[in-house]
């Protein structure tokens, strides 16, 4: 009974994202009250205090569900034993565009932090969530150019935390011009050949990628 218990509440939790990340879609989170999110999921606003403090703790837990994979996926690229640092992040970030390409909740979940939370009216809690995100993927990215650098990857002169910086400069222009116009900007075709240039020009050998899709 305990175990069946855990996972009504665990569903009903995710029901309570999936209705929240939805409203915010359709009306942005400033215009977006707890009552709402709490009709659209079938459930009491009760039931959404009971798993969430207020509307900025769903609002991270929105992003958490996309964020946290991938922060652990930039773990597992950087880690100690790791060859292949630089092939291994360039294959992530591809598995990356496509899951936001193919699935509305990925994509859903970065326009909602990117373009439907408004500040300065959201004020510090928005500000936070932004930079706990960027401030994660740099350190992440950087520890994996550390490991390609300690293995003598990287070209002589240029130092990890520049590197880091500069790819991720790329990844986000390419995920808000994407964001803004999915149309025009295919981020399987042109987030994957500007992350390759950017890759190719601080490599030792950037023939590594030639074989790569």
């Amino acid at each position: 009974m305990a175990r069946r218990t855990r996972e009504e509440a665990l569903d009903t939790r995710e029901a309570i994202l999936d209705a929240a990340q939805d409203c915010f879609m359709d009306h942005g989170f400033s215009r977006t009250g707890l009552e709402a999110i709490a009709a659209r999921a079938g459930v009491t606003r009760g039931a959404v205090y009971w798993h969430f403090k207020n509307k900025d703790e769903v609002l991270e837990a929105v992003i958490n569900r996309v964020s946290v994979p991938f922060f652990h996926g930039l773990e597992r690229v950087s880690r100690p034993d790791g060859n292949t640092p630089l092939r291994d992040l360039r294959a992530l970030l591809r598995q990356s565009f496509i899951d936001l390409s193919e699935q509305p909740r990925v994509r859903n979940a970065l326009e909602v932090i990117e373009l439907r939370c408004e500040v300065p009216a959201e004020g510090d809690a928005i500000t936070a969530i932004r930079k706990s995100g960027m401030h994660q993927t740099q350190s992440r990215i950087s520890a994996a150019f550390a490991r390609a650098a300690a293995l003598g990857q990287l070209r002589d002169g240029i130092s990890p935390e520049t590197c880091a910086r500069t790819l991720h400069f790329v990844i986000s222009g390419a995920l808000r011009m994407h964001l803004l116009d999915p149309a025009r900007i295919d981020l399987r075709r042109d987030g994957l050949a500007a992350v390759d240039l950017a890759l190719r020009a601080v490599a030792r050998d950037p023939s590594r990628f030639d074989d790569l899709d």
